[in-house]
């Protein structure tokens, strides 16, 4: 590739204009759609394979150190990629002071995560907590290294080789963590593939952006302007979203927060973790037209309406076939991940509509909204669902978090929207209507066609009742959405035209290569 220390070119716009600009968004959307496609299902086969192999408890085991670091992670989160891309004229001072950052950041989280491996030794009264602390504190590290032009590639929406570097960490990942599980039957195989997947992103860094490494802080002050209020919005968006994990832990054991957190996990990984990579082409794309008030608008409701097309029957769809689904891929003891699956997916699904609230914000530079977004969230989820689960155990964690963040959340992003774009919350909503009437009717069939599968008792059954209950509701939606976007007068603003769009191009060609 080229050189990406030629900052002169990294200030320019895409070549195109504005028609270029979402002709490469368009592109990157499809190779960032296409890599989580590829990373989810690679995730799930790896959930899936080492839940037959471990108990409940390794994954809880792991899933504490993991806790701990996240959360270390959202404390310390500079947000260094992001200040690059905000920053269009960003020189080699910029990008060495951005991998010096990155390098302390990693050696302070490796020291403070031994450190309090130590500590959890004595909370949780489990020694193994140690090493599994110790292991994965070199991840971070890990992301430090790595070369900083690499954000370079999707600064400029180049994110093919993103995806396919993304693409093969899951595969090692997959292949690690289950050939030291299936050779240890221990919780070191979930360990072994977190350490795994972040060695193939630190290595295809230099192959992709080289980089000579030097140490600078010529533009702290500079990046720090851009990232505090990221950083700070990180912090509390993970400390209130991941605090009860450390809570259940302790209270409910490791066994239960194993299955409450492989639920969860799938849950997100299907949902939210399945949309949330768009918004790293919607950022640099917003950057370019954030002047232009309604033109932000625009883009803005159409990804309010792709996201949610997509979104909300994932998260809906998961629900009504979590039974059989868990019972399929994960077995009987699994039970309680289902039922985590039930309540928690389809509040992912409908959060999604605001998938793209971050990357408006910052676009406009507006990250110190967001920290105020999460700190009114973290103020009041924290105490709702410490009560939830004091009084009423897992079932009323589960409900609290269906109110916070689900209805609360939703709020907050209804205003941050407005105050950004100036869209009304009716103007938001109304860009779903369409949406909303599909998963209603894909509801009642897939209702209708569980109903044919009283129980499941066998794989046989619940391979059926997953393979039935989704033909049927997925069928459902997309019928429907189609009919009532032909019933409004195919607008052109939306996901429908531009699949209509795309599948007349792609018949267009077939014709042309069969009349040649």
């Amino acid at each position: 590739m080229s050189d990406p220390i030629d900052t002169q070119a990294s200030a320019q716009p895409p070549a195109g204009g504005a028609s270029g600009i979402g002709s490469k968004a368009v592109k990157a959307s499809v190779w960032v759609m296409g890599g989580v496609v590829f990373t989810r299902l690679a995730n799930l086969l790896m959930t899936v394979v080492l839940a037959r192999i471990l108990l409940p408890q390794d994954f809880g085991l792991v899933a504490l150190a993991t806790t701990v670091l996240l959360m270390l992670q959202a404390i310390t989160d500079l947000s260094l990629g992001n200040a690059l891309i905000h920053k269009q004229d960003a020189d080699r001072a910029d990008y060495d002071t951005a991998f010096t950052l990155g390098v302390l950041r990693g050696l302070l989280l490796m020291a403070i995560m031994i450190g309090a491996g130590a500590v959890m030794i004595r909370i949780y009264n489990d020694p193994r907590l140690f090493a599994i602390m110790a292991a994965i504190s070199v991840r971070p590290l890990m992301a430090g290294l790595m070369s900083p032009y690499y954000i370079t590639l999707a600064k400029h929406l180049k994110f093919s080789v993103v995806i396919a570097i993304e693409s093969l960490a899951a595969v090692l990942q997959l292949v690690a963590a289950v050939a030291v599980a299936w050779t240890t039957h221990s919780y070191w195989g979930i360990v072994a593939g977190v350490i795994a997947a972040g060695l193939v992103p630190l290595v295809a860094s230099y192959l992709y952006a080289p980089y000579r490494p030097r140490f600078s802080l010529a533009s702290t002050k500079l990046i720090l302007g851009f990232s505090i209020w990221v950083t700070l919005n990180q912090f509390i968006t993970v400390i209130g979203n991941r605090f009860d994990n450390l809570v259940i832990a302790g209270v409910l054991g490791t066994a239960t927060f194993g299955a409450y957190n492989v639920g969860n996990n799938i849950a997100t990984m299907l949902t939210q973790q399945a949309i949330q990579p768009l918004e790293r082409v919607f950022f640099p794309s917003f950057v370019h037209i954030a002047a232009d008030r309604d033109r932000l608008r625009a883009a803005f409701q159409r990804s309010q309406s792709s996201l949610f097309a997509v979104g909300l029957p994932l998260g809906v769809g998961l629900a009504l076939v979590a039974e059989p689904l868990v019972a399929l891929a994960l077995g009987p003891k699994w039970h309680l991940a289902a039922v985590v699956i039930q309540l928690i997916a389809p509040v992912l699904g409908v959060q999604v509509v605001f998938g793209a609230v971050n990357a408006v914000a910052y676009a406009q530079g507006a990250t110190k909204d967001l920290f105020q977004r999460s700190l009114w969230q973290t103020a009041v989820r924290v105490p709702v669902v410490l009560a939830g689960l004091y009084f009423w155990g897992l079932t009323g964690l589960l409900v609290a978090r269906i109110l916070s963040g689900g209805l609360l959340l939703s709020v907050l992003n209804l205003m941050l929207v407005h105050k950004l774009t100036g869209l009304t919350p009716l103007e938001q909503v109304k860009v779903t209507w369409r949406s909303l009437v599909s998963t209603v009717v894909m509801i009642a069939a897939a209702l209708a066609t569980g109903s044919l599968f009283p129980s499941v008792e066998h794989h046989a059954d619940a391979l059926y009742a997953t393979v039935a209950i989704s033909i049927a509701g997925g069928a459902a939606y997309v019928v429907t959405h189609a009919a009532v976007w032909f019933m409004a007068g195919r607008p052109g603003n939306s996901i429908e035209a531009e699949l209509a769009r795309l599948l007349s191009k792609t018949t267009g060609r077939f014709a042309r290569l069969r009349n040649a």
